[in-house]
């Protein structure tokens, strides 16, 4: 009975989206993305936004470390021909990182995993739970594409400000039109200052209306 109810679940899930969009597909459909534009999910979790982008016909690559989440999302997704998953952290470099697990990740693992963290000072990570993962340098990893990107979508839990600097340290920024960001000043009273210089730095570089951090 669980195994026929999970198959109507997916089957019921496109059409129910189709009629009651979310607000944040509604806002990826305003972007105008075409069949064959290129998009980066960067921390992908279960694929919710990374199953809008293909829905639209985008190429998708999506990125997600945590391995709970990252099994959800392939089965999720992974059949789908236009959507191309990495189980890695976005970084300004390539190196091993720690990614630490929700407090509560013990209870279960996929639904907390959207609060695991590269930070271990995040307030609701456990410091002494973690994962050795790999991280890609994100900026070199867009300049090396055949194409440029019409959305990269980043909502990595504490690091965001990190990888759009290297974004635009890289010139990687060029070959992006729109720039999705999720910061987490609100739950990560430490950020505060790295928003504040980002955004100053944007307003600087005129990148404000490319790089836009009220993604939620």
């Amino acid at each position: 009975m669980t195994r026929v109810l999970d198959v109507a679940r997916r089957v019921a899930r496109p059409l129910r989206r189709r009629l009651r969009p979310t607000a944040s597909e509604r806002r990826l459909a305003d972007l105008g993305i075409r069949p064959g534009d290129l998009a980066l999910d960067c921390g992908a979790n279960v694929g919710t936004v990374t199953e809008a982008l293909a829905r639209l016909g985008a190429e998708v690559h999506a990125f997600e470390p945590n391995p709970h989440a990252y099994e959800e999302l392939e089965r999720r997704v992974g059949s789908l021909p236009n959507v191309h998953l990495h189980p890695v952290a976005v970084l300004d470099r390539d190196e091993g990182v720690r990614l630490y697990f929700h407090r509560n990740s013990a209870s279960d693992e996929v639904a907390w995993s959207v609060g695991s963290s590269l930070v271990p000072t995040k307030g609701n990570v456990d410091p002494d739970r973690y994962i050795e993962v790999r991280g890609i340098d994100l900026g070199r990893f867009v300049l090396d594409l055949e194409c440029s990107v019409k959305v990269a979508k980043i909502d990595v839990e504490g690091v965001e400000h990190i990888v759009v600097h290297r974004l635009i340290d890289s010139g990687a920024i060029d070959r992006i039109e729109t720039v999705l960001v999720e910061v987490h000043d609100a739950h990560m009273p430490m950020l505060r200052e790295d928003t504040r210089r980002l955004v100053e730095r944007l307003r600087a570089e005129g990148l404000e209306r490319k790089v836009r951090l009220d993604w939620s």
